[in-house]
């Protein structure tokens, strides 16, 4: 099946379930396992009985967060395009990886100039130490990794050091927001609800990296 096709199944019975079914933020349960299952949309890992496999696009399972989002997004006619476009792109990508088994993660390496005060900042955050290497520095947080490294320092002096970004899909990005923001974690940018579907914030570390959280936009 080509990326339209499965964009197409994706969507349309996500959106047909959506609207036939009732569907909730918690209505997704008929995995009633215990175990792990990824998201074909957000690429989360989720508890099984929070996901349903889609019987058009069998060995592809979504979250009900991503199941509304997929369904907000049918009812915007300017955004419907994209909406099946990223979705059926994940789907695709997922069904690769069980078959290939080629990529697997994306990790970024950010730069830093001490990493001592790099592993004190993302440790307020909620990211610990995993591996130390020289000049290397590894970091983890549920199943997500940060890695820095000390580079040499530019010609110019470090303030010609060029920072990087990345960008983490979280549970609840609302929700550690606020848990970082009664922490008094700094760098702590603004929580957004933005137009595309997603909850997001930055956080930028003392090296100027800018890693941005986000989760699908809650429904009341």
């Amino acid at each position: 099946m080509d990326v339209q096709g499965v964009a197409g199944a994706v969507l349309g019975e996500v959106f047909q379930r959506w609207k036939g079914s009732g569907m909730t933020t918690t209505g997704l349960s008929t995995n009633g396992g215990s175990g792990q299952l990824q998201c074909g949309c957000c690429g989360r890992m989720r508890p099984a009985r929070r996901l349903t496999e889609l019987q058009s696009t069998a060995g592809v399972y979504i979250c009900s967060g991503c199941a509304l989002w997929a369904a907000r997004r049918t009812t915007r006619l300017p955004d419907l395009r994209r909406a099946v476009r990223r979705i059926g792109h994940e789907a695709v990508g997922l069904l690769t990886t069980k078959r290939h088994g080629t990529f697997r993660s994306a990790i970024p390496v950010l730069p830093s100039a001490d990493l001592e005060r790099t592993t004190s900042f993302w440790r307020r955050v909620g990211f610990e130490v995993v591996g130390r290497h020289d000049d290397y520095l590894v970091t983890h947080a549920g199943g997500v990794e940060l890695h820095f490294t000390v580079d040499a320092e530019p010609p110019g002096g470090p303030a010609e050091r060029t920072p990087g970004q990345a960008f983490v899909h979280v549970q609840n990005a609302l929700a550690l927001w606020k848990r970082l923001r009664s922490a008094d974690v700094p760098g702590l940018g603004p929580v957004e609800e933005l137009a595309h579907g997603l909850t997001e914030f930055v956080v930028t570390d003392p090296d100027g990296n800018r890693i941005r959280f986000g989760s699908p936009t809650e429904t009341e």
